[in-house]
């Protein structure tokens, strides 16, 4: 909803760009920056990891989407809170995703148990494992992209969450994870650090937009952006309390500390192969902006 929003406002336009970005699936979205030829993108902690050790001279420099995904049991499940997720059937929709990668280190990181190894799991389609779940009882938990998780979270006679990637690390470590930071190609943003800055203001303008017309974004964009009928209300709340999305500002050394152990547990996990040096990959505002003053 923020590109969808924010290029219809004219947000980039007025920081005299010619921004139009493109709406992929899922599979073209990952790859868009080693392979689609693109100079910038979004990029997930786990990609950057796996792209960087084959070669890629990817930097990421901003923040993006907060990890709204969670972790949901039936509403009347024995399940209180995330210890009691283990040696159950835990439906998930992929553990090599950035969701699934994610979800893992955080409570590998916070709880001290590995949810893929403690469980029996069952791998499947978001929609389809609301349905096991809710329809078929056929699996205890299960771990939610953000179009599902805005409906568990729309259907509180349904289901309740047991875990709130956002809420959790933003108590552990005071920040929220980012699911998909700004990513470039080192060469493009050496190069164009003003407009790295240009798309970052634009993104801002986006977000201010959001929260303060929440409504009528999520009713003129929210089903382009896979909100059902039905669900937009808990849509408008996270959006107007901020959870979406972390301030540009707020993209300091402090924040990239609380990534960087998500990055070091994945590692821990095995669930990327080593962790990449932080000091060639990841820059904070400060630094993208005096790269534009040098």
């Amino acid at each position: 909803m923020h590109f969808l929003a924010g290029t219809d406002e004219g947000f980039w336009a007025d920081e005299g760009l010619n921004f139009n970005p493109d709406v992929a699936a899922y599979g073209r979205f990952v790859n868009a920056l080693p392979d689609g030829g693109n100079d910038v993108g979004l990029l997930e902690y786990n990609n950057l990891a796996q792209y960087t050790q084959a070669g890629e001279e990817l930097v990421q420099f901003g923040p993006c989407i907060t990890q709204i995904n969670s972790i949901f049991v039936p509403v009347d499940s024995d399940i209180e809170d995330v210890t009691d997720l283990q040696d159950i059937t835990f439906g998930h929709p992929g553990w090599s995703t950035g969701t699934g990668t994610y979800t893992q280190a955080m409570i590998w990181e916070q709880h001290g148990f590995d949810i893929r190894e403690t469980n029996d799991d069952v791998e499947s389609d978001p929609s389809t494992l609301y349905s096991l779940m809710v329809d078929q009882s056929e699996v205890d938990a299960m771990l939610q992209f953000t179009g599902q998780t805005v409906r568990g979270l729309a259907n509180s006679d349904e289901v309740r969450p047991v875990y709130n990637a956002w809420e959790e690390w933003e108590a552990e470590t005071g920040f929220p994870p980012l699911i998909t930071p700004w990513c470039a190609q080192r060469s493009w943003l050496e190069a164009n650090p003003d407009t790295a800055l240009s798309l970052l203001a634009g993104w801002s303008s986006a977000q201010q937009h959001i929260e303060d017309n929440a409504e009528s974004v999520v009713n003129e964009f929210g089903q382009l952006a896979g909100v059902s009928d039905g669900e937009e209300s808990a849509v408008i709340e996270l959006a107007e309390s901020g959870d979406l999305h972390l301030p540009v500002d707020d993209y300091t050394e402090e924040l990239i500390d609380s990534q960087w152990r998500l990055v070091e547990a994945m590692e821990d996990l095995g669930s990327i192969e080593t962790v990449p040096p932080r000091e060639d990959h990841i820059i904070s505002i400060d630094e993208l902006r005096a790269m534009a003053d040098e």
